[in-house]
């Protein structure tokens, strides 16, 4: 009847935010999907405020997105701003 939990991977975000992550390849759209993985990387950057800089921008949190997740965000069109040359934008 309820669903089977484990510790979060990230004790400061929570087990919710393990839920998002996964939730992402089920995102049909990619427009929609990319968006939403800004909101989660958002969340990472709200909740590890040392890892963000002065403009808002964290190189940390999205590392962390990509370790967090377990399948490959690149092959669901989510790219590593930093890797990519891009703005980090996720808020």
């Amino acid at each position: 009847m309820f669903i089977h939990q484990q510790k979060p991977k990230d004790f400061d975000c929570g087990y919710n935010l393990d839920l998002m992550i996964a939730a992402l390849p089920r995102i049909e759209d990619t427009e929609e999907r990319v968006t939403y993985a800004k909101r989660v990387v958002g969340l990472i950057k709200q909740s590890h405020p040392t890892w963000v800089d002065d403009n808002g921008k964290s190189e940390a949190a999205w590392n962390h997105f990509f370790k967090l997740a377990e399948y490959e965000p690149t092959e669901h069109g989510i790219y590593n701003p930093y890797a990519t040359g891009e703005d980090d934008d996720a808020q």
